[in-house]
């Protein structure tokens, strides 16, 4: 073994003096880089050697290599690139090769060696391992895409070989959607260079205007057959409207956009997506086949339309889709559309606003409106509203907002909308139905429009309050732990801190416990012109009381409070009641915890443990 590593350092000699006598390392650099030759070497000659080895000895010559173009650059050095740079990589070279024989099943060193390659523009190394790389992985169509994509983008522009891999890959692939997709760009750039060719050089022929509309371009078939086949073996409508978008990329491929066009809306009358797709191209203005609730026609309408008539026969393929597949599905993909448009209203919003409320009123009216659609409907009217400040269009927003809760009725956000309007237009009477209707629908998953409320109630009514606060407190853990905190506030503010101190002790033993209720009155109790020390330390006996077992937070606050606030002989006793009280696995962390602030002190004020 040792004789076999000697040999190979002994090759890679010539570099390391090279290196140094053009000063691009130290001998103790020298001398670094060899001992790690080494080991490294010695770790392949081992009888099991894994694949790690061979990861980390190639990262180790790849940053050797960047490290020693840094240097060259630094110090402005371009000798002996050959003798220095071309070895270092030759050696990656082989090492490659070789964790690529010993593991040819993992994927992963075939496409770092390509890319290793590139970098070093080993470009015949890659087209002589391509060949290999498929016999192994002829089961993954990603491997025939990638050595049809090197061919065209590294070999230079080699589409012979690209076709023939694509060609064999689709032979053990007959459904590989990439493949298949390979074969259509590949073909239509064909088709495009062939085009190019063509008009440079022979005249436009003249040719009348209906066997032009009529004619399929002769140099457009292969396509067409790649196509064809693509359509018979993958049914799948999302991979065919792929192909057609690709076409659209291409010049002069309207008549092959037709075709797709005409099988997908005759194979897939029921499919969202064709309809969907179909409606852009409308708006887009592209050329296509008109298309009927019943039937498809071939028929072709070459005129350019203007930008209402586009937007309007887009409104139009969505009104026969939503008449022919009622889903929740096809009308969000109808609303998307009309909310896209109205994203510019540059240029005709009346017109684009109009069929945007036409579109949500009939969702609306079929029962397929999703919650979004309803809040982006309420948005435009509300924006509406300031903008009009009219009675008509007041009523319209209640009314569509009156439609959203009846059609989602457990939907938070728009109760929330609703009982927003009725308390921002001063409708006391309304609001009040209207926010006991959706509590008793939503349950704990109100907390919003218990928020909403409390916030009228203190701008509006503050002497409502109190009745509010135990109404609140009633309710379920989600809501009546979030006021409880904000009760007490208020109590103190308006009160004083003894009737607290009395709602306190009501409250923190009201299940659910409420961590926040305790915090709260510790804050307010330190915030007291006559402090405390048993009124403060008492909410925090209940907070180790309630939560102590599995919260190390709160056994380090009560620390905390007794170094800063109270007697800091205290702490030992609480330190030793926190590690019998935690579950052992809090009772590690808390250790952890309590160490770092023993050591650091300073970040208590400087107070010693």
């Amino acid at each position: 073994m040792a004789e076999f590593v000697q040999k190979k350092i002994e090759d890679m000699r010539p570099v390391l003096e090279q290196m140094k006598n053009l000063k691009l390392f130290t001998d103790h650099e020298i001398r670094g880089i060899t001992k790690k030759w080494r080991d490294h070497e010695y770790k392949l000659q081992r009888h099991t050697k894994s694949k790690e080895d061979y990861l980390r000895y190639i990262q180790y010559q790849m940053d050797l290599m960047k490290l020693v173009k840094q240097r060259r650059e630094k110090c402005g050095i371009t000798k002996k690139k050959t003798d220095i740079d071309f070895t270092i990589a030759n050696k990656i070279n082989h090492l490659y090769k070789e964790a690529i024989m010993k593991f040819q099943d993992d994927l992963r060193f075939w496409i770092a060696y390509m890319t290793f390659c590139k970098h070093v523009k080993f470009h015949k190394c890659v087209s002589r391992m391509l060949g290999r790389m498929l016999a192994v992985h002829q089961d993954k169509p990603k491997c025939w895409h990638i050595a049809a994509r090197w061919e065209i983008e590294e070999n230079n522009q080699n589409y012979l070989n690209a076709k023939s891999f694509l060609l064999r890959g689709l032979h053990f692939h007959p459904n590989s959607q990439l493949l298949y997709s390979d074969m259509f760009k590949f073909e239509l750039e064909e088709y495009e260079r062939a085009m190019e060719k063509k008009k440079k050089s022979e005249p436009e022929p003249t040719v009348s205007n209906d066997k032009k509309n009529s004619e399929m371009p002769k140099e457009l078939a292969k396509a067409v057959i790649v196509y064809q086949q693509a359509f018979k073996k993958v049914r799948d409508v999302k991979f065919i409207i792929d192909l057609l978008n690709i076409s659209q990329e291409y010049e002069n491929t309207e008549k092959l956009q037709n075709k797709i066009v005409s099988d997908v809306v005759i194979e897939y009358p029921y499919e969202p997506l064709m309809w969907d797709t179909m409606a852009h191209r409308e708006l887009k203005g592209l050329v296509q086949p008109t298309i009927g609730n019943e039937e498809t026609s071939m028929e072709v309408d070459t005129e350019p339309t203007s930008l209402r008539d586009r937007i309007n026969n887009c409104y139009e393929v969505y009104q026969a889709a939503v008449k022919k597949i009622k889903t929740v599905e096809m009308w969000s993909l109808f609303i998307d559309c009309m909310l896209e448009i109205n994203q510019d209203m540059d240029t005709l919003p009346n017109f684009k606003r109009k069929l945007l409320k036409n579109a949500l009123l009939q969702g609306h009216q079929a029962k397929k409106l999703k919650e979004k659609y309803y809040l982006n409907w309420i948005d435009m009217l509300i924006n509406t509203n300031q903008v009009n400040q009219d009675n008509n269009a007041q009523s319209k927003l209640y009314e569509v907002l009156c439609w959203a809760t009846e059609a989602l009725p457990e939907s938070e956000s728009l109760w929330h909308a609703r009982l927003h309007h009725l308390l921002s237009t001063d409708q006391e009477e309304l609001a009040n139905e209207t926010f006991n209707k959706a509590v008793e629908i939503l349950g704990k998953n109100s907390l919003s429009l218990w928020q909403l409320k409390l916030l009228h109630v203190q701008a509006k009514n503050p002497e409502n309050l109190e009745t509010f606060f135990q109404r609140a407190l009633k309710c379920e853990a989600a809501i009546s732990n979030h006021i409880k905190p904000i009760y007490i506030e208020w109590i103190v503010l308006t009160k004083d801190i003894i009737v607290a101190r009395r709602a306190y002790d009501t409250l923190c033993l009201h299940p659910p416990p409420c961590l926040e209720l305790h915090k709260k009155m510790v804050t307010l109790e330190l915030l007291q012109p006559e402090f405390s020390l048993q009124n403060a330390r008492k909410p925090h006996e209940m907070m180790i009381l309630q939560f102590g077992k599995e919260s190390t937070d709160v056994w380090m606050e009560f620390i905390t409070f007794e170094l800063k606030h109270g007697e800091p002989s205290r702490v030992g006793t609480l330190y030793n009641r926190a590690i019998t009280t935690l579950k052992p696995s809090m009772a590690d962390n808390f250790i952890t915890e309590y160490s770092l602030i023993k050591a650091n002190p300073e970040s208590l004020g400087g107070m010693p443990l």
